[in-house]
């Protein structure tokens, strides 16, 4: 008896079966989706926001940088405890993007039931959140886009960061004539008696806005300013922390590497700046190239003003006799005006010098 002739597949055949065995499964699952209503979906959304927001509270917690010690941070941490024991309604913390203001709040608020956001879409959205909230110890709005520059956000933190009346409750109006919803439908009344104390952490305020200078008079505000020795101590402290896949000594590597690549002229040095320089060492590591951070950081991290540099070589050079000496040269060279020069001496003298 003859054997049946087997049946051998040409690779495109076997290819379309298989794109066609994988589209069926998307549909399977599609499918499923759409059998859940518009609740159930979007009750699915809000819960994987809510689980992406303890994630980053989580980190935060662990980041473990309190202890790291700089005058730079004396004000910034009294007014962080003053909010949290109730001393304060709150604290406004301005500096710039990586001088350690999200981590160092946090780790102040570890043991008190605070609240944190560093998002919202609306002023409504806001509000809803801080009404949710309003019975924590602690609310903290970190670096939100336009949060301090929005006329009706302004309006209700005027409201929340003062007391009125005998009983001197803070109290928080949204005028508004449609009912306020929170994101799972329940109604939000449109005012309510906010009893936790705010911190808000941003990079730059505009303080022309009269709108925000009333609300900074209600609390106590500082400016963060770290000096470039001052950061690169605050730096090597950091480097000195354990780092997953780095030893010791490849942090101290780094350290030093932008401790000698950098100057006061380096633009947006930070802590983060160290960070991102881990992350390429262990990158750097997994490929076989454990140097190659080297020439990102120099390419990528350490981008300097040109203006600034050779304003900066200008005071260092003391064959100068005068300052008007030194000013010709600037102009000569950068093309910029004398208003320039000064600007950018007087910003010299803000970031501190290198040394020796």
């Amino acid at each position: 008896m003859a054997k049946a002739k087997e049946v051998v597949k040409k690779p495109k055949e076997e290819a379309k079966e298989k794109t066609k065995e994988v589209m069926e499964k998307i549909d399977a699952k599609v499918g499923k989706k759409e059998k859940k209503s518009k609740s159930e979906l979007k009750k699915e959304l809000l819960d994987e926001a809510r689980q992406r927001e303890l994630e980053t509270e989580q980190l935060l917690k662990n980041a473990d940088i309190e202890d790291i010690t700089s005058s730079c941070y004396f004000e910034m941490d009294n007014y962080i405890g003053m909010a949290k024991l109730g001393a304060s309604y709150g604290a406004i913390i301005e500096g710039p993007g990586g001088c350690g203001k999200s981590y160092r709040v946090i780790s102040h608020l570890r043991d008190c039931n605070y609240a944190y956001t560093d998002s919202f879409t609306t002023p409504q959205a806001l509000y809803t959140w801080m009404y949710k909230n309003r019975d924590n110890d602690v609310l903290v709005v970190d670096d939100v886009h336009g949060f301090l520059s929005n006329p009706k956000v302004l309006s209700f933190l005027k409201g929340g960061l003062w007391n009125v009346g005998d009983k001197k409750n803070r109290i928080i109006h949204y005028m508004t004539s449609k009912p306020l919803q929170d994101d799972e439908g329940r109604y939000v009344p449109n005012s309510f008696v906010l009893n936790a104390r705010m911190i808000i952490i941003t990079n730059k305020l505009k303080q022309k806005d009269p709108h925000l200078e009333a609300v900074l008079t209600r609390v106590n505000y500082c400016k963060i300013e770290i000096p470039f020795e001052e950061l690169m101590r605050i730096m090597e402290q950091v480097a000195k922390k354990d780092y997953p896949e780095l030893s010791y000594d490849e942090r101290m590597e780094i350290f030093y590497f932008l401790r000698e690549k950098a100057s006061v002229a380096t633009e947006n040095l930070s802590i983060r700046t160290l960070i991102k320089c881990f992350q390429q060492k262990v990158y750097g590591k997994m490929i076989g190239k454990p140097d190659q951070w080297k020439t990102i950081a120099v390419l990528h991290l350490l981008k300097e003003d040109p203006a600034l540099v050779v304003v900066d070589e200008l005071l260092r050079d003391n064959s100068f006799k005068r300052e008007e000496d030194r000013i010709k040269v600037f102009i000569s060279r950068t093309g910029s005006s004398r208003a320039t020069y000064y600007r950018l001496r007087d910003r010299l003298g803000t970031m501190g010098d290198k040394g020796e």
